[in-house]
This record gives C-alpha cells, sequence and structure tokens, in this order.
C-alpha cells in the first residue's frame, strides 16, 4: 500500500505566498552593439539575490542563470511560483540546467529574461503588486549589474546591459515592448542598424501564470 503524502500550506495573514516576476534584458558588446549567448550560471548569487532583495523588500528566489524566449516560453513551472518556492527556498535559487541550443545568430541582440520567485505574506500582497515596475532604487540597481556584468563578461563603458523594472509575469510583453524602445536608442546613438524588435509571447502563455499562490511544504 502507497501512502500519499499531503502537502501543507499555512493560512492567514502572515502565511508566505510566492509572486511570479521576471526582468527582461539584453546584453550588447562592444561599440558596434552586438548580441553574444549570456545564458550562464551567475557567479555571484549571493549578490545577485541580495540586490532584488533591496528592490523588492522580500525574500526573493531567482533562477541561477538567464532564459531565452524559448526556454522561457516552454518552460512548465513558471505557471506554479508556489511548487517553485517550495522545492527552492532553502538554496534561494532555482537551478535550470545547461541552455539549450538555438539557432538564433548570436551577432544580433539576445533576449534574456530572469525569473525570480518573490516569496511576499499574505497580508503585504496587496501593497507588494503596487510597487512592480517601479523604478530601480540607485542603490539596488548599481548592486544588481555589480552581481551580473562579470557573468555577462561585460566591460563597464565599452559593453552595454539593458534591462527593465521587475514585473510581475504576466507583464513580461510589457517588459519587452519598454526593452525593444531602449535597445533601439542604443543603436541610434551608436549610429548602427537596429536589428528590429524582440518578439512577444502569445497571449495565453502569459495568462496561465496566476497571480500568486499559497507555498506548500
Amino acid at each position: 500500500m502507497v501512502q500519499k503524502i499531503k502537502r501543507k500550506v499555512k493560512k492567514g495573514p502572515k502565511a508566505p505566498h510566492a509572486v511570479p516576476l521576471t526582468i527582461v534584458m539584453t546584453a550588447l558588446y562592444g561599440f558596434e552593439r552586438k548580441g553574444r549567448d549570456f545564458r550562464v550560471t551567475f557567479e555571484g548569487p549571493v549578490q545577485l539575490r541580495a540586490a532584488l532583495r533591496q528592490q523588492l523588500d522580500c525574500e526573493p528566489i531567482p533562477a541561477d542563470r538567464v532564459l531565452s524566449f524559448y526556454e522561457y516560453r516552454d518552460w512548465g513551472l513558471k505557471s506554479a511560483p508556489g511548487r517553485l518556492a517550495g522545492m527552492f527556498s532553502k538554496t534561494g535559487l532555482v537551478p535550470m540546467g545547461p541552455p539549450l541550443e538555438e539557432e538564433e545568430a548570436s551577432a544580433f541582440p539576445q533576449l534574456g529574461i530572469l525569473p525570480t520567485v518573490a516569496i511576499v505574506k499574505a497580508e503585504h500582497l496587496e501593497s507588494f503588486s503596487g510597487k512592480l515596475g517601479d523604478e530601480w532604487y540607485e542603490v539596488a540597481r548599481v548592486a544588481f549589474q555589480n552581481s551580473v556584468y562579470p557573468t555577462f563578461n561585460l566591460i563597464p563603458g565599452y559593453d552595454l546591459l539593458l534591462y527593465t523594472s521587475i514585473c510581475h509575469a504576466r507583464d513580461t510583453n510589457r517588459a519587452i515592448t519598454a526593452l525593444n524602445h531602449v535597445t533601439q536608442e542604443a543603436f541610434d546613438q551608436a549610429g548602427r542598424p537596429y536589428p528590429g524588435p524582440f518578439q512577444m509571447f502569445p497571449v495565453d502563455v502569459l495568462a496561465r501564470i496566476p497571480l500568486q499562490e499559497p507555498i506548500s511544504s
């Protein structure tokens, strides 16, 4: 006889909930603004989490590397933040494994998506959602850049990292629109031809992502 294990879910205003978030970004190399695959495991995950914690004022659980458009689109667990938080709250990182091989030309800008789960008490969910999309605090912005520049092999003053505010995962397309705008500006300022916008996710893909979920243990 196999006994089924029941997952416990805390209830009440102090109960932790998992909110799915994303940061959309692209890394441009050299004054020609060339693209390069930057889906590598973060060298300073502790520093990354500290930067996200400063910005969000809660406990974050980011992926251990950036995902491509197709990796995020096909990643089933993006719609299960409560499960992710339950599995990886102790380690503080979501392991993504090695990047999938893709056929995109590496010379073109690459779209990167950093999934993150925020742990928020039920009583703070409304106020937390109101802060999503806010501009980065200066201290958090500098800390975030310092934590990812070495991983992406970016040289300050020569290479460029463009990224959006932290948004709810359902708003990822809106963030991509904002990233397209600043990416085009970067190419215009460099006097280089803009290679075109990053593609958007199908609406139904993002609609399946919950606003938040209780965390089961």
